[in-house]
């Protein structure tokens, strides 16, 4: 198997990320640097990540190695609900989803107002792997803007915001086809990112969807209210 959509899948690394770890010399395949994106890993093979902690992780290959089958679900959340078990305030996703579901926990939250893929999973273990900051799993939104976004605010964007005494960054943000709206991405997970970081600039959000996360998409054809298998 190739590397890179090893380290995808079972690591839940971007390949952003993975490709930052090769050129920072921070992976290596039986001891050795590696050097090239399309290695090959194949039985014995063992692989050695070292994350920007330099905390140092062994894997060995073999045929139990191969990608995890995950029973992952993507729902595409409306507004007005919120990602939660229980609320006394408001509705909740699991009012929208089957009875079979009740006991999925899902991976990160979206606020009331914001829409679109939310993962839900029967392995807490995935939880932590996707919401860790060490795993810096990528997740992109869409967000719509009142005014254009001005050139100057991406490097701001991109070093630090500091609003209630924390650090909030965009890995970045890209202009789409469409007027005021922006692809925003992101490699870590703190409350009412996106929303905090725009506001603190003195923008207004009309409208905030998440996409992706990690490797998952939301499907174009799936409704909101809606979930289906990954």
């Amino acid at each position: 198997m190739q590397i890179i959509p090893f380290l995808q899948n079972s690591k839940w690394l971007s390949r952003r990320k993975i490709a930052s770890l090769i050129q920072n010399g921070q992976i290596f395949l039986n001891n050795e640097k590696l050097e090239s994106f399309k290695s090959e890993l194949k039985n014995w093979d063992t692989l050695t990540i070292i994350d920007d902690e330099w905390n140092k992780e062994n894997i060995t290959i073999s045929e139990k190695s191969e990608t995890p089958k995950w029973k992952l679900i993507i729902f595409n959340k409306p507004k007005w609900y919120v990602v939660s078990k229980s609320d006394p305030h408001n509705s909740t996703i699991y009012e929208l989803l089957p009875d079979k579901f009740k006991n999925r926990y899902y991976i990160g939250r979206l606020d009331k107002n914001s829409r679109w893929l939310v993962l839900l999973t029967d392995t807490p273990s995935l939880v932590h792997q996707f919401e860790h900051p060490r795993f810096q799993i990528e997740k992109e939104y869409l967000i719509q803007l009142s005014t254009p976004f001005k050139f100057e605010d991406k490097q701001k964007v991109k070093s630090w915001i500091i609003d209630e005494w924390e650090q909030l960054k965009f890995l970045d943000i890209q202009p789409t086809q469409n007027p005021l709206t922006y692809k925003v991405i992101l490699n870590e997970w703190k409350k009412r990112h996106i929303r905090r970081v725009i506001k603190k600039l003195w923008y207004n959000l009309i409208d905030l969807q998440r996409i992706k996360e990690a490797q998952y998409t939301l499907p174009n054809d799936l409704p909101e209210g809606q979930w289906r298998y990954a």
